[in-house]
């Protein structure tokens, strides 16, 4: 019987198969139906909604409290929701903090609670005892001043080692311009509103905000509905109804034609370019599924519009996105990013701009939209695998106001898009004719080309702000005095450091020591008239060396080795000495552009022009020393900065040499400790 089974599936497949016109492209069939089953919910005497999504497959249970409270401005205390966010979590009026964290561990188990809900994690067998330490910690938490002081100087900390960070700034000030000072989203915190904060500040925040009348439970994993109510009603029960405030929130505006406006970051290394603008969109809008599409096709990945242009094609940058919010209570951002090096923010401007009118103004092709229609089904029905989606999907239709077919519907949504809606939605919410680019960078660098571009047959204007959104007057070098040349600076710099005080000067190694993500970094340097050589060890391990010599210039990670590029060997042979400053002495290539500010002090700026690699290196006025070093390497097409700072200077051997040496490695900020200095070490 078998045997005949396959047989005759075998002949219906090549009956099948004969009869398909393979010159004609087939058609796609209809969209899976989607079967989005319904968690089950009730609802606490206090208001508190409870959902429950049964799934057996393994002996876990999670459960995440969800606060819907509209957005409040904190104004001179802004800082406080964060600093509340930290003080809650650690035990409760009933346990102590560390018995808290003591039987949570013990019990393997996760509870993380902040001012917009909790979560908690656990096996089934221990769930009932964890799910009642959170209610316990979110319900009557313990704030205490020592705890308090803790706390905020931990902010206060964060917020100062962030002070020179360029991201930060941009996304400060492009938040603040976007939406007013005087609005929820655009304040922003600082040392000075933190330390406005108070111990009662916190707990009147917390009794104000922390209310179950918006409040959702969601339970999820090995558990039934039954044990969950009986859970959710003898820790929850108790939790006092009282409706949270909402304060008007101010209208949000765009300009009245689009403008740059641009941030000044003396110690930035390359611009982050963000062209945003502002427009009203909720999820239960008909628009939210074509603006989906349009976004995806625009910048919503590698494969995107912004991407192709800006680093496949153009080179200017390692990534360009674009993405847009929905929000039902106020207005959200429309942003089309990229971060690129300085010489070409001028021209990043105009390439998004223009992306961004294109797809207002041409329809995008069929395959474009067929890709980024994939792109979402996929995500999608990859989504219904996690159980933990059913209950988020019903969270969604709660707090969103959207429609009970919502998400039943989806897929028939994406399909439905046309590329006449794709169109129409980007000139609705893409508004390229009165929006901000945003530029963050260095002004003396970038300046003089940005305040040329031209969109629409006009210049665009340019307004000049601080770092926190203040208005300043536009960045401009300071002039050097007579007299002072490239050279002249670098004789200084050898004069400060004793190079003139060494007679036979022919080698020097360094060593510097410091950590990485929680492990031993330690750079061992060695200079000569012929080579450089960087050995990096991490853990005690060799992860990398480098070297560079007349002959030859590599990379080297265990066994492999990689000779870099002739273009970028030329220019590295620049520097070769025991110091670079020795070498680009005999240069005729090494020009004196001006004085910047670098940490505060006022420094020389020397400038090396290279293809493959060029350097800047920037000398104290005052003080001779050398503060900072930026190469721009050209890789594979791609241009890579990279920086060091060089502070505390400390006498050895005769030698005066840098005591710290900062820079950025893998997005984190490392710092590394002069550990020894040999000069002319035996070989």
């Amino acid at each position: 019987m078998k045997k005949l089974l396959v047989l005759f599936t075998a002949l219906l497949t090549v009956s099948a198969f004969a009869q398909i016109d393979r010159s004609q492209q087939p058609k796609p069939g209809p969209a899976p139906s989607i079967q989005v089953k319904e968690p089950h919910q009730f609802k606490l005497k206090n208001g508190l909604t409870v959902m429950v999504v049964e799934n057996r497959k393994l002996p876990q249970v999670s459960a995440s409290l969800t606060l819907d409270n509209p957005p409040i401005l904190e104004g001179i205390k802004s800082g406080m929701s964060q600093l509340t966010g930290s003080l809650l979590g650690k035990g409760s009026k009933k346990i102590k903090k560390d018995d808290f964290y003591d039987e949570v561990d013990f019990m393997g188990a996760n509870i993380s609670i902040s001012t917009s809900g909790a979560i908690a994690q656990s096996l089934t067998r221990y769930f009932p005892r964890v799910f009642e330490m959170m209610a316990d910690a979110a319900i009557n938490p313990n704030f205490t001043e020592e705890e308090f002081i803790k706390e905020r100087d931990v902010l206060i900390d964060a917020l100062k080692a962030n002070e020179k960070d360029v991201t930060s700034a941009a996304r400060r000030v492009e938040a603040l311009l976007a939406y007013g000072g005087n609005h929820p989203y655009g304040e922003y915190t600082t040392s000075g509103t933190v330390y406005n904060i108070k111990l009662a500040d916190i707990q009147r925040f917390y009794d104000a905000r922390f209310r179950p009348d918006n409040a959702y439970l969601v339970v999820v994993g090995d558990i039934d509905a039954a044990t969950v109510e009986a859970l959710a009603t003898k820790h929850f029960n108790k939790w006092k109804a009282q409706p949270v405030a909402a304060s008007p929130l101010p209208e949000v505006t765009n300009p009245a034609k689009t403008q740059i406006d641009f941030v000044n970051m003396p110690n930035a290394v390359q611009s982050e370019v963000v062209v945003q603008s502002t427009a009203h969109l909720a999820k239960k809008d008909p628009d939210y599924f074509p603006v989906l599409m349009a976004n995806s096709i625009l910048g919503g990945g590698g494969e995107a519009r912004l991407f192709l242009n800006l680093r496949e094609d153009k080179g200017y940058t390692y990534g360009s996105y674009s993405s847009i919010g929905n929000n039902k209570r106020t207005a959200t951002r429309f942003r089309a990013t990229a971060s690129v090096r300085n010489e070409v923010t001028d021209s990043a401007v105009v390439e998004l701009l223009s992306e961004i009118k294109r797809i207002r103004t041409e329809l995008v092709t069929e395959s474009e939209l067929k890709k980024a229609k994939a792109k979402y089904v996929g995500s999608f029905v990859r989504s219904l695998e996690n159980p933990a989606t059913i209950a988020r999907f019903a969270l969604e239709v709660a707090t969103e106001n959207l429609d009970t077919d919502f998400y039943k519907n989806y897929l028939d949504n994406i399909n439905a898009v046309t590329a006449e809606d794709v169109q129409r939605v980007a000139q609705k919410y893409f508004n390229v004719n009165q929006a901000r680019v945003v530029v963050t960078g260095k002004g003396v660098d970038v300046l003089d080309n940005l305040e040329n571009v031209v969109f629409n047959g006009a210049k665009l204007g340019v307004s000049y702000y601080d770092k926190y959104g203040i208005p300043i007057e536009r960045p401009r070098k300071t002039a050097v005095s007579g007299g002072v040349t490239a050279k002249s600076v670098l004789n200084t710099y050898m004069e400060k450091i004793g190079v003139s005080a060494i007679s036979n000067l022919k080698a020097l190694k360094l060593t510097y020591k410091g950590e990485f993500m929680q492990t031993a970094l330690e750079v061992e340097e060695t200079y000569s008239a012929d080579e450089q050589k960087q050995v990096i060890s991490v853990g005690g391990n060799t992860m990398m060396t480098s070297v560079v010599s007349e002959a030859s210039a590599y990379m080297k990670q265990g066994s492999n080795q990689m000779d870099l590029p002739k273009m970028i060997h030329d220019d590295m042979k620049k520097t070769l000495g025991v110091l670079p400053e020795m070498a680009l002495l005999n240069s005729d290539e090494v020009s004196l552009e001006g004085i910047e500010d670098i940490n505060g002090e006022n420094a020389y700026t020397i400038k090396v022009p290279g293809t493959g690699v060029s350097y800047t290196y920037y000398y104290g006025v005052d003080s001779g020393l050398k503060l900072r070093e930026s190469t721009m390497v050209n890789f594979g097409g791609q241009m890579q900065t990279n920086t060091t700072d060089f502070s505390e200077y400390t006498e050895n051997s005769g030698l005066t040499v840098p005591g710290k040496k900062s820079f950025n490695m893998g997005g984190q900020d490392i710092l590394l400790s002069l550990d020894s200095v040999e000069v002319n070490p035996e070989q």
